[in-house]
């Protein structure tokens, strides 16, 4: 069983001006974007990040998938 790490990257976030809203980055990838003129601004991030209170999170699953072809067998031959 695995759990989800959540990984602080708020200092490595930049943003790109567009004319709607400013692209944010991580690592020169985008992560997600944020509307300014927006009645309410908001957060549309990719799956995996996470706003919460200022901040920019990354959540990484540690679950590792077991094969389908050997579950309910212990792990074993079947």
């Amino acid at each position: 069983m695995g759990r989800t790490l959540k990984i602080d990257i708020t200092e490595k976030v930049i943003a790109k001006f567009k004319e709607e809203y400013l692209e944010l980055y991580s690592n020169k990838f985008i992560i997600g974007k944020f509307y300014v003129h927006a009645a309410e601004k908001k957060y549309e991030l990719e799956e995996g990040y996470v706003h919460e209170n200022g901040r920019f999170y990354r959540l990484i699953d540690t679950r590792r998938d077991i094969d389908p072809s050997v579950s309910g067998c212990d792990l074993g031959w079947c």
